[in-house]
């Protein structure tokens, strides 16, 4: 079960990509995360970029990893209590074609690291709307929002004798194997088909398009 991994902050050192570098050790089995980290090189939608053949390069890139997962997790700051632009960004294009986009039927996961104390659940109330809208199927909370992340995402020496970013907090530690669980679980059930279902069946009950002249 192959997940891509998605940090919504550009920043080198990010405290959530350093959050999903913790988050990939727990895993339950045969789950492994794979982390997709050029959302900096998507350009910014513009549906004139987005011809029949797919687009810019990067955008091809983008599109055919999400479309080869299995599910996604997705691990985002907040910014101006919403979500990141470069991470809205790299939504659009993957809800882009309607009839077909490589976000339709995906099982999703959300989580937040923050180094304040009471931010964070304002992103993940809006990504997961965004993400319904585009057809994606997300996990239902408790969520991990990882406040004073500064304090709770430390550097631990693995068995290479290479320091890992590890979560010291045992609560967020259990509630993102839960999220992880329940991921898998999602996607053996087919919870994204359900998710896409009724767009899928709006369009095959449409009259075919009459040919191009």
């Amino acid at each position: 079960m192959r997940i891509l991994g998605i940090c919504g902050s550009l920043r080198k050192g990010s405290f959530n990509s350093r959050l999903l570098a913790a988050v990939r050790p727990l895993a339950p089995d045969p789950m492994t995360i794979d982390v997709f980290d050029r959302l900096g090189d998507l350009p910014l939608y513009n549906e004139d970029l987005d011809s029949r053949d797919g687009g810019p390069a990067a955008v091809q890139t983008w599109r055919d990893a999400v479309r080869q997962a299995d599910g996604l997790l997705i691990v985002t700051p907040e910014y101006n209590s919403s979500i990141p632009g470069v991470l809205k960004n790299a939504v659009d294009w993957v809800s882009r074609p309607v009839r077909d986009a490589a976000l339709h039927g995906k099982c999703v996961v959300t989580m937040v690291a923050t180094t304040g104390g009471g931010l964070g659940r304002n992103v993940l109330t809006d990504l997961g709307r965004v993400l319904h809208d585009c057809h994606a199927h997300v996990v239902s909370g408790p969520w991990v929002v990882l406040t004073e992340a500064q304090t709770k995402l430390v550097d631990v020496e693995d068995e290479q004798g290479q320091f890992v970013p590890t979560i010291s907090d045992p609560f967020t530690t259990r509630i993102a194997k839960v999220q992880l669980a329940a991921l898998a679980a999602a996607i053996d059930g087919g919870a994204g088909e359900h998710a896409v279902a009724p767009l899928r069946a709006f369009f095959a009950a449409m009259p075919p398009r009459p040919p191009r002249r």
